[in-house]
């Protein structure tokens, strides 16, 4: 009987098998253990995240520092400044605060000339003057253009009373703008008679806002100037640059 050759003969020496004539087992993953290693990594991730928020804070700390040092420099110069100013302030006394001259004129009545019915004012004494404007030919002229407060008061008082006498005031503008004469502002009004009294008075007062040009002349007719009380604290006549 022949040998199977298909079958190698198998032979040991001192009882220990030659492993090496038998086929190759199946190999098998070997599991290694990553538990360990996962946490090294984590501890990894977390110190370099440490680092930079320590280093982002430092350096914020760092630029906080510098603003600091900026701001007090500014302060000190500042200060410097202030002092400097007091000492040049002593030196040369305090700054005079000039303001404009203000634009003005207050008329108190004087009396009237006949066959006119424009007043004629007083510009100099008593509580009259004027300032910034001129008075001329029974009126105000105008310096300097601008918007005015015009006001006027005139005091009729009569002996006589008579109940469809009319009384009226107003206020004209002369101006080489217009050919005539412009009314700015008026008052009528009927006499005002008390019970068993012939003796009557009655006050007309008028004021308003009115822009007005340089040589611009107002001035104030009445209806009856015979009948005016001129006293200064009854009848007056001014204005104001407002």
């Amino acid at each position: 009987m022949e040998p199977d050759n298909r079958y190698p003969q198998v032979y040991t020496v001192g009882g220990i098998p030659n492993l090496t004539h038998y086929p190759n087992a199946p190999m098998y993953p070997v599991m290694v253990p990553t538990l360990k290693k996962r946490r090294r990594d984590w501890q990894k991730v977390c110190t370099v995240v440490i680092l930079i928020l320590t280093f982002i804070a430092l350096a914020s700390l760092a630029l906080g520092v510098v603003c600091l040092l900026k701001l007090q420099n500014q302060l000190d110069k500042i200060k410097q400044g202030q002092e400097d100013e007091g000492q040049q302030a002593k030196l040369t006394g305090p700054v005079e605060i000039t303001k404009p001259p203000k634009i003005a004129a207050h008329l108190t009545g004087m009396n009237f000339m006949r066959n006119s019915r424009t007043l004629v004012w007083e510009a100099i004494k008593g509580h009259a003057f004027t300032k910034g404007v001129h008075y001329k030919d029974k009126g105000l002229i105008i310096d300097e253009a601008g918007h005015f407060f015009i006001y006027s008061k005139v005091f009729f008082r009569g002996q006589e009373c008579k109940s469809d006498m009319l009384l009226e005031q107003t206020v004209f503008k002369r101006t080489d703008r217009y050919p005539k004469d412009l009314t700015l502002m008026v008052t009528r009004s009927n006499t005002y008679c008390a019970v068993n009294s012939r003796e009557w008075s009655k006050s007309s007062f008028q004021a308003g806002i009115f822009k007005l040009f340089k040589g611009e002349h107002i001035y104030v007719n009445v209806s009856n100037p015979d009948l005016v009380n001129f006293d200064e604290s009854n009848t007056f006549f001014g204005l104001h640059k407002l």
